[in-house]
């Protein structure tokens, strides 16, 4: 239960009314291209006395090219929380001990070793040559101690990148506004099962999608077929249709898909009226975007690293999807692996 700790540190920050977006972001974006035919420049043929036209022109060590690989949202920024900042890129020392050294070179004079679980800010990338065809890529860095800033490089290899992914969290909350517009926006109701277990899936209690009973509600395509459902588990955003007999018709925000689900697990006096806060999680990166909606626009307000549940005999991974918010607590309690002993609190 330790490796939800991310999950129920987001909990925290729950006020009125909040979605839980998160998502996997495989890859990093694709730079979008401008409107329009690209300006073209004509120069001379004839090259300058210091232009370098080819790696064979540079001397080994020598910096062939500097790059600046970061990126921003496109919504506005108001950072409301930053106890903990980072840079939108940066990079995480999964192996270590790596060196950061003073310069972009292994013959640099070594600063100090980065140790395993590390995050370095990133500042930009810098080329050198390594050989007659060859580059290696360096990373200009900067870490705090005492209170103080750093700077430092450190080679590509060595280091994880992470990004946080905005367009795809942008595109995520307008997803959800929209459904929040069309109006019928409500969510699956079965906290620690409250409302009744889920039927076991062919006799076991994980769906055909990986997807596990307790805590949710069964989800049928066709209500005429009763051993074939998918587990939509609690919180699961959803778009209300209509109720017949005991099944009600939903459409699931995140995919688009619609089932007939028990009227029971959904709670139909509890319809969102307005989307007005949203966490963004980007599961693959391991980071978190706070998202608030000020003078109607939706604004940046908090930027932070996260900490998504693992698949072991004592945790649970997080789950895919977009989610209401529908506790908030002080603590979060859990327990020691494998006991009933409280070991902690988020």
């Amino acid at each position: 239960m330790k490796q939800n700790l991310g999950l129920t540190l987001i909990v925290l920050s729950l006020v009125a009314v909040i979605l839980f977006l998160i998502l996997v972001i495989q890859g990093q974006e694709s730079e979008k291209l401008g409107d329009g035919e690209p300006a073209v420049t004509e120069e001379s043929s004839e090259p300058k006395p210091d232009q370098k036209n080819g790696l064979e022109d540079y001397a080994l060590g020598e910096v062939v090219g500097v790059e600046d690989e970061s990126n921003s949202p496109t919504f506005p920024i108001s950072l409301q929380y930053h106890n903990y900042p980072t840079t939108h890129t940066y990079f995480l020392i999964e192996q270590g001990p790596t060196n950061l050294y003073a310069g972009p070179g292994s013959e640099e004079t070594i600063l100090r070793e980065a140790n395993t679980g590390e995050k370095l800010n990133y500042v930009e990338t810098v080329s050198i040559k390594a050989g007659p065809e060859r580059t290696t890529h360096w990373y200009h860095v900067t870490w705090e101690a005492d209170g103080q800033t750093f700077f430092g490089f450190v080679e590509s290899s060595k280091v994880t990148k992470r990004v946080f992914q905005f367009g795809q969290m942008e595109e995520a909350i307008k997803r959800a506004e929209e459904y929040a517009s069309i109006g019928r926006l409500t969510y699956i109701n079965n906290y620690q099962n409250l409302k009744g277990y889920a039927p076991l899936y062919h006799g076991g209690t994980i769906d055909a999608d990986q997807n596990r009973r307790s805590q949710s509600a069964p989800g049928y395509a066709d209500p005429n077929k009763t051993d074939e459902f998918v587990y939509l588990g609690d919180g699961t955003l959803i778009r209300y249709y209509y109720s017949k007999d005991d099944l009600a018709k939903i459409e699931v925000v995140s995919t688009g898909e619609r089932y007939y689900v028990p009227k029971k697990y959904i709670p139909l006096g509890e319809e969102i009226i307005e989307l007005n806060k949203v966490i963004a999680i980007d599961r693959t990166n391991q980071n978190e975007v706070v998202y608030e909606k000020i003078n109607d626009n939706w604004t940046v307000v908090s930027i932070t690293l996260a900490t998504t549940g693992t698949t072991n005999k004592y945790a649970l991974p997080t789950p895919l999807g977009y989610y209401y918010g529908i506790e908030k607590r002080d603590q979060f309690q859990y327990y020691e692996d494998g006991t009933t002993t409280i070991q902690g609190y988020a």
